[in-house]
């Protein structure tokens, strides 16, 4: 005992490793029974026989294995390998798709191809479902869940709905995209009616070299024609404050980047109307709006009647202007496209300065425009005159007199000018017409807001230098009066 001792307070020493004060715990029942089984079931398994015999006959320790497994075991899924239960094979899958017809190909078949095995194969392929082979499984590894790593599928759904091509198919608006800048040499291709900005800024090369080639090769063909088919007017049996007034609602409808034509066109036909019969007080709007539709068809895209109506704040129906075009029509018995002082004025202006005859030509339209709206003796004018005398009129009040000298030169100037009495008279009228539109008391300015716009102030210049110029006229004339 006391050797015992010793012993165990060299160890105590030696290892320094602390005694439990109780005994320690006995081992579990099943792991020293299964060493015991170890040890005496390995000589169990007899010679010569195979595994499911011997599963089968004697319970080996494979079969022990699985009936000890427990049953709620939890795998990890990233390291399983699924296979589906159901999978429609597809047994007529083609390696090299051709999308051609089988009528229009041609197989050549050389002769050391083997082609007797065919018939065993077509009867394969017959009866598929019939052979020994079974249902194959593909085997499918699932996708990692971890939000980490790789969006979701909601997710790629969500963003495949965002796409342009998407959102169409649902019947939405697709996302919009940046704009992408413009060429300039594309930008202002041949555009017939421009804004009025557009039209005070200087053209293109694109656009100077047709205007040229026009020029050149058609211009004087067209405009001998039109002079010689354009005619004069007589006056209008209506008051000129009611008359204007009609005018100035055209030019609001019209809107100032409309084309001046139109409204050109919309006061032949209700000046060709006046004359020919009377129009009640009350219906004159109509067939002013049944004239402005008829010449918008000739001049600029399709404007729907109902626009129209409402423009008017309803005044009359759809119907009533279906049936006051059919009248006006009928009236003046389908007449051609009048010819107006417009055409004339596009061309002049370019003529007089080709790099920028964006301000001549605006300043030309609107005294042509105040013109035909205050002043209704102007009807009785060709409207090649009318033309004339306002591009000559915007060269002076514009002080471009250097000009006037260029302007002499056109053939189409001359001409005009041949047909009228005295263009001086003409030019003093759109210049009193000018001058009345700016006044304060006067009730239809519509030409002013419209040719007044900043930043050039094409308005504000030709009636500020209208009203410096008549004032020197009366100078003059109180000095041959004096004298």
């Amino acid at each position: 005992m006391e050797s015992d001792k010793e012993n165990i307070n060299k160890m105590k020493a030696s290892t320094r490793i602390p005694l439990p004060l109780q005994p320690l715990p006995a081992l579990p029942k099943h792991l020293v029974e299964s060493k015991k089984r170890n040890v005496h079931e390995v000589n169990e398994r007899y010679p010569l026989k195979t595994l499911n015999t011997q599963a089968l006959a004697l319970p080996g320790p494979s079969l022990k294995c699985v009936a000890n497994r427990p049953k709620n075991q939890m795998f990890d899924t990233k390291h399983v390998t699924l296979r589906q239960r159901v999978e429609q094979l597809d047994w007529d899958y083609k390696v090299f798709k051709d999308d051609r017809g089988n009528d229009d190909q041609v197989i050549m078949i050389s002769d050391d191809e083997d082609v007797s095995r065919r018939d065993e194969f077509m009867f394969f392929t017959e009866n598929k479902e019939r052979n020994c082979l079974g249902e194959a499984r593909a085997a499918v590894t699932p996708a990692l869940k971890s939000p980490s790593l790789e969006p979701s599928r909601v997710k790629q759904i969500k963003r495949s709905l965002k796409r342009p091509h998407s959102r169409e198919l649902q019947g939405l608006s697709p996302v919009c995209k940046e704009q992408q800048p413009v060429d300039e040499k594309v930008k202002r291709r041949l555009h017939f009616s421009e804004p009025l900005q557009e039209r005070l800024s200087s053209p293109d090369q694109l656009k100077k070299s047709y205007m040229v080639s026009l020029c050149r090769t058609y211009a004087l063909d067209m405009f001998s024609y039109l002079l010689e088919t354009e005619q004069k007017s007589t006056a209008p049996r209506i008051s000129s404050i009611m008359r204007a007034c009609v005018i100035n609602w055209l030019m609001k409808v019209n809107g100032p980047d409309g084309n001046p034509a139109t409204i050109q066109t919309a006061t032949w036909y209700l000046d060709s109307v006046l004359v020919v019969g009377q129009v009640q007080v009350d219906k004159l709007q109509l067939i002013a709006a049944a004239c402005y539709w008829i010449a918008h068809k000739l001049h600029g895209s399709g404007l729907s009647g109902q626009r129209l109506v409402k423009y008017a704040n309803y005044a009359f129906t759809p119907e009533r202007l279906l049936a006051a075009e059919k009248a006006v029509l009928e009236r003046l018995k389908f007449p051609s496209q009048p010819v107006v002082p417009q055409e004339f004025i596009t061309y002049l202006a370019w003529w007089c300065n080709s790099s920028r005859p964006g301000e001549i030509e605006v300043a030309a339209t609107f005294l042509c425009m105040s013109g035909i709206m205050v002043d209704k003796s102007l009807c009785s004018e060709c409207p090649s005159v009318v033309g004339a005398a306002a591009v000559r009129n915007a060269l002076i009040l514009l002080r471009k007199r250097d000009l006037l000298i260029h302007l002499q030169t056109c053939p189409v100037f001359r001409a005009a000018e041949k047909k009228a009495t005295n263009i001086a008279y003409t030019c003093s009228i759109l210049r009193r017409a000018v001058r009345t539109v700016a006044t304060p008391t006067y009730e239809y300015r519509t030409p002013f807001e419209h040719y007044g716009t900043p930043p050039h102030y094409i308005a504000q210049r030709v009636i500020n230098a209208a009203n410096e110029l008549s004032v020197m006229d009366a100078r003059n004339t109180c000095r041959k009066h004096l004298q």
